[in-house]
């Protein structure tokens, strides 16, 4: 697990080579999103061909993803 910003970000694999990335928050808190307006304890990508992939599609979510 790595810490992004206020995030965590775990990589594990989600069927055959199929890897996804889950983002929680470091402090423990649901995650709201903008659009559309809601909380979640946790989100997690699509799924990747690899775990850098889905790692740093995590990443541009917490960047670009609106979230709060």
């Amino acid at each position: 697990m790595i810490t992004y910003k206020q995030y965590h970000i775990q990589r594990f694999e989600h069927g055959h080579k199929r890897w996804v990335a889950r983002i929680t928050r470091a402090d423990g808190q649901d995650i709201r999103t903008i659009l559309p307006a809601s909380e979640h304890p946790y989100l997690d990508t699509k799924p990747t061909a690899s775990a850098e992939e889905a790692e740093e599609l995590a990443k541009e979510g917490i960047d670009f993803g609106g979230m709060v």
